[in-house]
């Protein structure tokens, strides 16, 4: 288990240091299904796990000795399948193989705490009770509770993490009817999502269909704002925000004789999006090195419509992306609110009369979703009801529940 505890430490030391996404620090590590456990759920559950060792340690430790601590706690927690002696055992020849015989003791004694569970965690009264039961920053539970109330607050919480992944069918290449038959065949279970698509496990299948640009990962919240967007027709349409490229594309899988010119500010991730559109086929889009928050000449009054999936501070995802919270604080979404209405001023400019606007993010703070709609009425647009299956006034509020993100979509039309 040693391994497994030296390699979590490695990737998560570069999470915490160098404030990088946990799909980014396993860019090119061959990492084993426990190491990447033990990762994600330290990361899931880091409030809890900070307030245990601050509990038990007067003195904060080093970062790699704190890092090896966490990933002990997390596994002497959360981990049924291995003795609690192994884990301490193995979590001190993991700091030896780090380096750090002088500290071996430590860990061992502090973990051998939490094996007896000889520290206390607040009362369900106590102020810090949900942030340290549901693991989530103080703030977060704060702001949330304040915008949601506690009783809605605690429902989403206590949703689980959902374990499925949700594909859609590349519907230029083949059926939902044909790839359902292939798990058929496969023996694999797969169940239709309210958004239209398919959640099921990811196996050599879905890997296989995937690299094919049969089927492609897109999360149902997101699939929804394309729809909101309800493109068709012989259209121009702006994705101003577009990288890795998921709604572009599926936009252009909706409306195949539609052009649209889909931007990022990064080259890197432009190419992203060139990738994207290779594979699944989706001829009718455009990449473009374009930032959305300078005004661009060449896209004044060009536009029939535009998706602003603008920057945001994404917590919405926290179940699938609990390192969100190390990434941004409460002063991120202020500091994102007037980078949304520097893109939204542009995004104004270039629609046509007539034209449609959606404004989407993947966050559940009104700064960055209720008033950037009022902004962009204020900016002279109208809210339009959207065509969906669910009763909105042009804008439709999705909270994190089962497979859905939390999620802001508004269709407004200039």
């Amino acid at each position: 288990m040693k391994e497994h505890i030296l390699a979590a430490c490695a990737l998560l030391t570069k999470i915490y240091r160098d404030r990088t996404y946990a799909d980014r620090a396993f860019d090119g590590e061959d990492a084993s299904a426990l190491s990447a456990r033990l990762v994600f759920g330290v990361l899931e559950r880091d409030t809890e796990l900070s307030y245990i060792l601050s509990e038990l340690v007067e003195k904060k430790p080093k970062p790699a000795i704190a890092v090896l601590l966490k990933v002990g706690a997390y596994a002497l927690l959360y981990l049924d399948n291995v003795p609690d002696y192994a884990t301490v055992s193995e979590c001190v020849e993991a700091a030896k193989a780090m380096g750090k015989e002088g500290a071996a003791g430590f860990v061992n004694a502090v973990l051998k705490k939490i094996s007896a569970r000889k520290y206390a965690l607040p009362a369900p009264s106590d102020p810090d009770y949900l942030s340290v039961h549901y693991s989530k920053p103080q703030w977060f539970i704060d702001k949330m509770t304040r915008e949601y109330g506690r009783e809605r607050l605690i429902a989403m919480l206590s949703d689980p993490v959902p374990e499925l992944a949700h594909i859609r069918v590349n519907t230029r290449l083949t059926s939902d009817d044909a790839v359902r038959k292939l798990f058929d065949a496969r023996a694999q279970e797969v169940t239709p999502s309210a958004a239209g698509g398919m959640l099921t496990k990811v196996t050599p299948l879905v890997r296989s269909l995937f690299a094919e640009g049969m089927i492609t990962f897109q999360s149902p919240s997101s699939m929804m704002a394309v729809k909101a967007l309800a493109p068709g027709g012989r259209t121009e349409m702006l994705d101003l925000c577009s990288a890795p490229g998921g709604k572009a594309v599926y936009a252009s899988e909706l409306a195949p004789s539609a052009h649209i010119t889909a931007c990022d500010v990064h080259p890197h991730r432009v190419e992203l999006i060139k990738k994207y559109a290779a594979r699944m086929h989706a001829n009718n889009i455009t990449p473009t090195l374009s930032d959305a928050t300078v005004f661009e000449p060449r896209f004044e009054g060009r536009f029939d419509s535009v998706m602003a999936d603008v920057p945001c501070s994404c917590f919405g995802t926290y179940r699938k992306h609990p390192d969100v919270f190390l990434q941004r604080g409460e002063e991120a979404v202020a500091a994102l609110s007037a980078t949304q209405r520097r893109i939204i001023d542009n995004a104004v400019r270039y629609l046509k009369p007539g034209g449609v606007l959606v404004y989407s993010t993947c966050t559940l703070f009104a700064e960055e979703n209720e008033r950037n709609a009022e902004y962009v009425i204020k900016k002279g647009l109208r809210l339009d009801k959207m065509p969906l299956p669910y009763a909105n006034d042009g804008t439709l509020k999705i909270l994190p529940k089962g497979e859905w993100d939390g999620f802001f979509i508004a269709r407004f039309i200039k």
